[in-house]
């Protein structure tokens, strides 16, 4: 008799024991969007664990659902959704996940993704700046200069793009090199060393008219 009594004390215990808090994945410190369609729009990854489990959970936005997933045997989930369209500069948003008991928010970043040269006339040789955002992987900023689709010069204008969201700015010469062709110039600013018609993963293109002056 004594031993039945000490089991059910046992069992009563283990079923009064709480659940995992449920908890999520910390997510990227800034997300880019470059236009309003989804694949224009980087893809957040997010993960956690805690929920219900064999249940579902849903997936808000600024508190906006935007999606829903199934939970596995420990209440983990992962889904993967697009941005939030940002047409214009950058703002903090809020990832929230919510089942029947828990509801879990992780805060993020999203930017535009741009590039401004300032002034926007000028001659090839006169220094301009150079202005972008979204740049956010953690690498050099580069500038592929291109005349009648052939790459004819590449230069860096940054060593690394700066804060979360991928900010930089430089002064360079709006084309650096000497006696540029008049006609339509290209600059694709990119992350990448090597000139790739759509690197991945952003990239921004802007057309510069040269037009010869004749004396």
């Amino acid at each position: 008799m004594p031993r039945v009594a000490v089991l059910a004390v046992l069992v009563l215990a283990l079923a009064a024991s709480p659940a995992a808090a449920a908890v999520l994945e910390p997510l990227k410190p800034c997300y880019v969007s470059a236009g309003p369609a989804d694949a224009e729009r980087e893809t957040v990854l997010i993960r956690g664990e805690g929920f219900i489990q064999l249940s579902g959970v849903e997936v808000l936005f600024d508190g906006v659902a935007v999606g829903s997933a199934q939970t596995g045997s420990v209440g983990e989930f992962e889904i993967r959704l697009p941005a939030p369209h940002q047409p214009t500069g950058e703002r903090r948003f809020t990832v929230t996940v919510r089942d029947a008991v828990s509801q879990v928010s992780r805060p993020s970043r999203v930017t535009n993704l741009g590039m401004r040269i300032k002034p926007r006339s000028a001659s090839p040789r006169r220094r301009v700046r150079f202005r972008g955002r979204g740049f956010t992987r953690p690498a050099p900023v580069f500038a592929h200069y291109l005349y009648g689709g052939r790459e004819e010069r590449t230069v860096r204008l940054s060593r690394r793009s700066s804060a979360p969201c991928g900010e930089f700015t430089a002064r360079r010469r709006l084309i650096p090199i000497d006696g540029a062709r008049s006609g339509r110039w290209i600059v694709q600013v990119d992350q990448r060393r090597r000139y790739a018609p759509e690197p991945d993963p952003v990239w921004v293109r802007r057309p510069i008219d040269v037009v010869e002056v004749r004396p």
